[in-house]
Parts: structure tokens; C-alpha cells; sequence
């Protein structure tokens, strides 16, 4: 009887124990599946949040130190009496007289010279100027080249160019002495023969492209063609900006230097749009701001003091919102953009140093 009656003590839970714990278990999972979704949805908003505030800083950042620097030709880069030997001076890339310049809302085929994967709609920036350290002038030139101080410093130029002074043989330089100055493209480099610390700068030949279209310069008999030990020497770059397809399908900034081939530098830059500062009085100060239409001349351009920069950053992820963003961009609000990722504007006006007062 002891026996029996242990083993009825031991009997198992019922059916309806069994199906409450379940439901219990099941409520308790049903909550910590919904706060794991939640952590989860908020993780990723934030995350995109800042990857969008990130890629809009860095965009301005990019833009905003090349317009600083435009049209800059050593000290005293404006109304200086300034020359261009190069050849097709009027190209895209080699039209160093225009410091800076774009196109406003590109059509679908965008003007000869132009990247051809510009998105419709966008704008384009062009900025030209002397970029990177000078190199003094040690003394007066000849005909055939200048002379510059060797300072130790090799770049990474192409097969079987040679550097001197952070400079390769190819390269298009500017030479100035804050009264004047002339961009040609250097096509020798060489150690001075004399083994002083010098190099020869020479812009005879026609071995380059685009070469020199006037090769032979310089010397005492012409004061407009002398740079002496008061002048340097800088690297000119030609950088143009303008919104693409990345390499993932999502829009994305772009950067072409020379002509070269173009860098994608940020993923989710779906729209830019640019207005420019124009110094109608001649103080400097900008007196109204105009797209880029209005600016039809090299004069005009001459004009510009700032360009005001409108950037529309998106996530490059969709889905993470609850239901589509409107958003307000370039004065044009869209209450449907038919996706659910997160936008944000970035505004920005950025002063050319060389023309400010």
C-alpha cells in the first residue's frame, strides 16, 4: 500500500497545465520577438541617420575646399595679367581662364566633353585652380624652360615620367610672380647639369597632349615672359562634380580630375543643386544668386564670389521608415517619392578665397 501510494504521487501535469504553459510561453516570446523587431528597426533608422549625415558632411567637405580654391594662381589671383600657352585652350579641361563654372539641370544628353552618365535633372560643377605645394623659382627664365628649386620630393607619376620637386614630366603647371602668370604643360624634367639643387622645368617640344600651342617663351627682353626668384610654380587641376548611378544602382557623387576616369567618392547623393554668388558692384560681395544658366559668358563668370550648394542625401537602404518621407529640396516639396528611405538637405554657401575682399 506504501508502494502505491508514491506512485500516484508522482502522477504527470495535465493536458490543461501543458496548454497554458504553452500559451504563457508563447505570450512571453510574442514580446520579446516585437521589442527584438523594434531594437532592431530603431538600430538600422539610426544607423542610416547617421550614415546620411556622414555622406552629406564629407560631400560638402569635398565641394566646398575645391570652390574655396578656385581660380587660384599663387598670391594675387585675380586681375592679374595671366596667359594660357596651352593647346585647345578652350577645352573642358584645359579653359584655366574660367576658375569655376557648371551647367544647371542637365538634360538627358549632356554637352559634348561631359561625363555622359549625369543623371537628368542634376547639376554640374567645374572647378579650375593651382593645387597642392609650389615650388620657388630659383631664377629668370629661358626661352625653353624655367628653373626651380629641387626640393627632394618625388610623385607617383606614369611609367617612365620623371619627377622632380612633387612634379611630373606631363604635368600642367602654372608659373607666378603676383603680377602675371602663364599655365603651360611641362613636358621635361631634368637635374640641373650646374649640381646645384635645381631642376629644369622645360615646356619646349610637343611630346604631350595637349602640348604647348606656344612653346618657346621667357627671357630678359620681355618683362611680361620673366619669372625670377620671386615667382613658384603649381600644379593646375581641372575637378568636375556631378550626380551618377553607383556601382551599387543607387545615386551617388562623383569626381572626374583632368579628364581621367571618373571616382565615385559617396554613395546616396541623389540631388545637387548649385546657385552662384554674383559680385555685380565690384566689392566682392555677392549681390544676388543665379543658376548657372544665367551665366553665359567668361565675363560672368569672372563675377562669381560664392556658390550656395543644395545636396540631397538618401539612405542607401529602403524599407526603413513606416511610410514614405515628403521632403522639401531646391524650393519643390515631393509628398510621394516612392520609397521609404530617409532623406535629409544639406544647404551650404562657400566663398571663393581669391575673390572675397
Amino acid at each position: 500500500m506504501h508502494t502505491q501510494r508514491t506512485l500516484y504521487g508522482q502522477q504527470g501535469i495535465s493536458l490543461v497545465e501543458l496548454m497554458i504553459s504553452i500559451t504563457i510561453g508563447l505570450i512571453l516570446m510574442t514580446g520579446v520577438v516585437q521589442l527584438f523587431l523594434s531594437s532592431r528597426t530603431t538600430f538600422s533608422t539610426q544607423q542610416a541617420l547617421a550614415r546620411v549625415q556622414e555622406s552629406g558632411r564629407l560631400a560638402m567637405e569635398f565641394l566646398a575646399e575645391d570652390i574655396r580654391m578656385a581660380g587660384y594662381m599663387g598670391c594675387m589671383s585675380r586681375n592679374l595679367n595671366f596667359t594660357n600657352t596651352l593647346n585647345n585652350s578652350g577645352d573642358l579641361e584645359y579653359n584655366f581662364e574660367i576658375g569655376i563654372e557648371g551647367l544647371d539641370n542637365v538634360g538627358a544628353t549632356p554637352p559634348a566633353g561631359y561625363p555622359m552618365d549625369i543623371v537628368a535633372g542634376t547639376d554640374v560643377l567645374v572647378v579650375r585652380g593651382a593645387n597642392g605645394n609650389g615650388v620657388d623659382v630659383t631664377r629668370n627664365n629661358d626661352s625653353a624652360q624655367l628653373f626651380a628649386e629641387d626640393t627632394g620630393v618625388t610623385a607617383s607619376c606614369g611609367a617612365g615620367l620623371d619627377s622632380f620637386s612633387g612634379l611630373c614630366e606631363n604635368d600642367i603647371l602654372v608659373v607666378s610672380d603676383c603680377s602675371k602668370a602663364r599655365v603651360f604643360q611641362v613636358t621635361n624634367l631634368q637635374a640641373s647639369g650646374g649640381g646645384a639643387l635645381e631642376v629644369n622645368v622645360v615646356h619646349s617640344g610637343a611630346n604631350a597632349t595637349p602640348g604647348n600651342a606656344v612653346s618657346s617663351w621667357g627671357g630678359n627682353s620681355n618683362p611680361e615672359e620673366t619669372f625670377g626668384d620671386d615667382s613658384e610654380i603649381i600644379k593646375m587641376n581641372t575637378f568636375l562634380y556631378y550626380i551618377g548611378d553607383g556601382s551599387n544602382g543607387q545615386p551617388s557623387l562623383w569626381q572626374t580630375t583632368n579628364g581621367g576616369t571618373a571616382l565615385e567618392l559617396l554613395e546616396g547623393v541623389e540631388d545637387m543643386q548649385l546657385t552662384y554668388g554674383r559680385d555685380t558692384s565690384g566689392d566682392g560681395i555677392p549681390d544676388t544668386y543665379v543658376d548657372a544658366s544665367v551665366l553665359t559668358s567668361a565675363a560672368a563668370w569672372e563675377d562669381i564670389s560664392s556658390v550656395r550648394v543644395q545636396l540631397l542625401i538618401q539612405s542607401t537602404e529602403d524599407n526603413l521608415l513606416q511610410e514614405e518621407q515628403p521632403y522639401t529640396f531646391n524650393g519643390v516639396t515631393n509628398a510621394a517619392p516612392g520609397d521609404r528611405r530617409l532623406r535629409q538637405v544639406f544647404i551650404n554657401t562657400v566663398g571663393i578665397r581669391s575673390r572675397l575682399p
